[in-house]
């Protein structure tokens, strides 16, 4: 890794394991970081060096480069999938795409935000906000996030996953297969992309593409459909009515595409006030896909579709709720890119641990928070704890 700063007294890699630890023992921010500077097992951990304080983090954090974090996450990515980490589904390896929004305020702001007019009482205010977009590796049993692309000003959400996409396969062309996003991705720039690469997209189909949409309504009907049942964790099973078919074309796509529509009936099992209740479920999914029927089943569109909602259920809810990702750490561009590229790397590390290196009699009953507050704990008292005999 490196930075920008013309004459360095500490080195950047000092820097960067000290956002690595800040983020691995959930520090909520620098300053809670910097409270550890007396401890003796911090130091080690920095190779003998000073926590730096929270001006130093900040500073430097606006001046690390980010390739040198991509590349970082690049080796991770392929000593995951060396390691048979990192497995494909239905034959194919999938990752799914997505916008996020990082934070919001109405009273700082940089050269790099994004504003929008947002209504309060009679009057409207201007929110200031950074919005990002994520690629993360899907597999069964572990999520990784490769990398990331800021929204510019000026810029819809599909431009700079356009660039992601590109960077993503620049640098690492098999990280995955198929490409799984929302229905804002459905546009003939990222299909052109994709295909030029020899990759494909299952996107969610909704009112964005009136036209394909209500052909699908009217076509799909009429096809036979395939019946399964689909098994959730903690909930009964539910009724899975599959109809497909090819050849869908619009003014805009003139791209063939395959398009999947799915009704699933069952009920849905949550516990309510100390109570198991069951509620109906009656849901319609249509997706739009380049894969012929040749290339994957109904089944595994199906199961792709699905798939997406990893990147929100598994990635930036847990980001936010348990790795303080909502934090604004430091207002700046390139330090929001910079501390949320480590926090991929911490979270990719911290998982393998917990999920390869930890045996199963110790992960029993135990959450990962706790695994977590250990890690924090051997920083904090290492130095006083246990006391000394007598």
């Amino acid at each position: 890794m490196s930075d920008s700063r013309s004459w360095a007294l500490i080195p950047t890699e000092v820097f960067a394991r000290a956002f690595f630890a800040m983020f691995a023992c959930r520090q909520p921010s620098f300053n809670a970081l910097e409270q550890q500077r007396s401890s003796s097992a911090m130091r080690r951990w920095l190779g003998g060096w000073r926590l730096p304080c929270a001006d130093e983090l900040s500073y430097v954090s606006e001046r690390i480069e980010l390739d040198g974090l991509r590349e970082c996450l690049g080796h991770i990515h392929s000593r995951l999938k060396r390691n048979k980490v990192l497995s494909p589904s239905h034959g194919w390896m999938l990752a799914a795409i997505d916008g996020h929004e990082t934070h919001s305020s109405y009273k700082r702001c940089c050269h790099r935000c994004l504003q929008r007019q947002v209504a309060s009482g009679s009057s409207t205010r201007t929110q200031y906000y950074h919005r990002i977009v994520v690629l993360q590796i899907i597999s069964e049993g572990f999520r990784f996030h490769l990398d990331l692309e800021p929204v510019l000003p000026g810029e819809d959400e599909v431009a700079a996953a356009l660039r992601l996409v590109a960077r993503v396969l620049d640098n690492h062309p098999r990280c995955f297969d198929v490409l799984t996003c929302d229905a804002i991705y459905l546009r003939p720039s990222m299909i052109a992309v994709l295909l030029a690469r020899g990759k494909h997209l299952v996107t969610t189909l909704k009112a964005n593409q009136p036209e394909l949409l209500d052909e699908a309504r009217r076509l799909l009907p009429a096809e036979a459909p395939e019946e399964f049942r689909k098994a959730k964790r903690g909930c009964p099973a539910r009724s899975v009515e599959l109809r497909q078919a090819e050849g869908f074309t619009t003014e805009t796509i003139a791209t063939p595409l395959r398009v999947v529509h799915a009704h699933e009936t069952g009920v849905k099992r949550e516990r309510v006030a100390h109570e198991w209740k069951t509620t109906p479920v009656d849901s319609t999914w249509y997706w739009a896909t380049t894969m012929s029927a040749s290339l994957a089943t109904g089944r595994a569109v199906f199961d792709f579709g699905h798939d997406r909602w990893k990147i929100e259920n598994e990635g930036f809810n847990e980001l936010c709720t348990h790795w303080n990702s909502g934090h604004v750490f430091h207002h700046h561009p390139n330090s929001i890119l910079v501390l949320w590229l480590m926090l991929f790397m911490a979270h990719a590390v911290f998982h393998c641990f917990h999920s390869r290196n930890l045996k199963p009699a110790v992960r029993n009953g135990r959450t990962t928070i706790y695994f977590a507050r250990l890690l924090d704990a051997d920083l904090r008292v290492a130095d006083w704890w246990p006391p000394p005999p007598g």
